[in-house]
């Protein structure tokens, strides 16, 4: 018999969610369908409600992040069977509504689904798949910062013992998608120094970061320059999670007092910053698209599943659940939208 498959629809341009029925969808050979346990919510969700855009068609399913277990198996498919454990970042604006997130049975793309351990609740796993991926997009293509790949045990060890002293600027550490990038940079072999409230400033330091400084002081950057100059750090660029053209101009002044680089970030850079200071635009769903998907491969495929059964990477922030069922979804875009601090807005279906 076939299942009945539910979803919290987006019916027109800037309208409010609606629960109806989505059809059950078509398994294609190389995806899974998911049996939907957790979701989470992402600034693009209600930014997306709030303004319209992105391409889209109506009546249309938003929604990036998955927790659930394997449902369909894809005839083509090897790694994954029927009941296995996931968290996948959903990839479905631009891809129809049945990749969306916010429904009961999405099917999903391979490239961006990892298991997960038994350990780890689906409620918990559920804030981690889009801001890996937008944190692997600043971090590893070879057109925003190209760092190093991330390694787990053994092969850590050895690269932290033997590395450089070089520095990422993180700007916002606190946030979802920096708590990723803290943690994919240091198992990378940087030290990570960011920003954050005060309040977040243990937080920051528990997932990794070796200096945490409070960007509400107004001379932030000037004592950011003192303290690279001093330490003689080899600066290899800066990531910008808040994504403003006030982070991104604090980073490029930075960057330029140290000789120039480049500031990943999610907005486009102003006309007038420092000709020595690059701003390279970060897509999360360009792991899948650029550079024949290499860095999902090595971040999805590889590292993920292995750091996350090890411990060694943690689902961060903090799971805040605001309700059971897809009913809850508008309310939960809405409290997203108010402000969270060190936490993710998650629904449990």
């Amino acid at each position: 018999m076939q299942l009945v498959n539910y979803a919290a629809w987006i019916p027109a341009e800037k309208a409010s969610l609606v629960v109806a029925t989505a059809p059950f969808p078509d398994l294609a050979a190389n995806e899974l369908i998911i049996k939907n346990h957790a979701l989470a919510i992402n600034p693009v969700d209600w930014k997306i409600q709030a303004s319209g855009g992105f391409g889209l068609s109506y009546p249309a399913i938003l929604g990036e992040d998955v927790a659930g277990e394997v449902l369909e198996v894809g005839k083509n498919v090897k790694g994954f069977k029927k009941g296995d454990r996931v968290i996948v970042h959903a990839l479905g604006l631009g891809s129809g509504p049945g990749y969306g997130g916010f429904q009961l049975y999405p099917k999903v793309k391979l490239a961006t689904v990892a298991k997960i351990p038994e350990k780890l609740e689906f409620k918990t796993a559920a804030v981690l798949p889009l801001s890996v991926s937008t944190a692997a997009a600043g971090l590893y293509l070879e057109g925003t910062l190209g760092l190093k790949y991330p390694t787990t045990g053994s092969s850590k060890a050895s690269q932290t013992a033997s590395k450089k002293k070089e520095v990422l600027l993180l700007w916002g550490g606190s946030s979802s998608v920096g708590s990723s990038v803290i943690q994919l940079a240091v198992a990378s072999g940087y030290d990570v120094v960011t920003t954050a409230s005060p309040a977040n400033y243990s937080y920051a330091k528990e997932l990794g970061a070796s200096l945490v400084l409070d960007y509400h002081n107004p001379d932030v950057v000037p004592i950011l320059i003192s303290l690279l100059k001093e330490h003689g750090a080899k600066v290899v660029g800066v990531y910008d999670a808040i994504g403003a053209e006030g982070t991104v101009r604090q980073s490029a002044a930075v960057l330029h007092a140290l000789g120039g680089g480049t500031v990943a970030s999610v907005v486009s850079a102003p006309d007038d910053l420092p000709k020595d200071v690059k701003v390279a635009r970060i897509g999360s769903t360009n792991i899948v698209s650029q550079e024949a998907g290499v860095v999902a491969k090595k971040i999805w495929g590889e590292y993920l599943p292995a750091a996350l059964e090890d411990g060694s990477f943690k689902a961060a922030p903090e799971e805040l659940v605001v309700g059971n069922g897809l009913y809850f979804v508008q309310g939960a875009l809405d409290r997203q939208k108010s402000g969270v601090s060190a936490r993710k807005v998650v629904v449990t279906l």
